[in-house]
């Protein structure tokens, strides 16, 4: 997972780019979110092209309305809301309603070995989990990344979506679950770990990345 920026240091940056007109603030600001928020715009884009573009006029507003930026209390919910918005306008403005397949992500699992063994065992669980986590139903495996990758709380995460945290808990309890029935058989077999519950799921999977 990458770190992500310590809130004093995201608030330093805003009150740069607001009060000092700093663009080397900015650059370091769009630098630090445009790979997660271009990553959020293809959970429901297609296009590349169209994700960027998205993504883009986003920093752009924040650019054209910086004097406003030191006084926004949750610059995250702000950012991800508006790629949110302009890719809701994107699909209905162009008759689209499939979300993109996340197949070609790249892995999101960070190494964790001090020999070639288990270098090699390593990459061979980050695959098996990298392939349990594509096999989620789209909105399902949105709101895992959301919450294991990105750090959203659950009741961050229903806002952002503008569904209830009931919904939210039902899909990240469901995603648990089936990530428990897929790495079951290849972790027995593995002899590391036997998973019986979510929580022992989530430990698992906090251990990898």
């Amino acid at each position: 997972m990458t770190p992500k920026m310590k809130d004093e240091e995201t608030k330093r940056l805003m009150v740069l780019i607001g009060r000092d007109n700093d663009q080397d603030a900015f650059r370091l600001f769009f630098d630090h979110f445009y790979p997660r928020l271009l990553k959020f715009a293809l959970y429901f884009l297609e296009s590349n092209q169209a994700a960027e573009e998205i993504v883009s006029t986003v920093f752009i507003g924040v650019w054209n309305n910086r004097q406003k930026l030191p006084k926004i209390e949750r610059i995250e919910a702000y950012l991800f809301s508006s790629v949110r918005n302009k890719s809701f306008s994107y699909l209905r403005d162009n008759k689209r309603i499939q979300m993109k397949d996340l197949g070609s992500e790249e892995s999101l699992f960070v190494p964790c070995f001090d020999s070639p063994d288990a270098e090699l065992l390593n990459n061979e669980l980050k695959d098996i989990i990298f392939e349990a986590i594509n096999k989620l139903p789209p909105r399902c495996k949105m709101i895992f990344l959301l919450i294991r990758e990105d750090g959203f709380k659950y009741n961050e995460v229903a806002e952002l979506l503008d569904i209830s945290p009931k919904t939210v808990e039902a899909q990240m309890g469901r995603a648990l679950d089936k990530l428990r029935e897929n790495l079951s058989p290849y972790l027995k077999e593995m002899g590391i770990l036997q998973i019986k519950n979510s929580k022992s799921i989530l430990t698992f999977l906090s251990l990898i990345y």
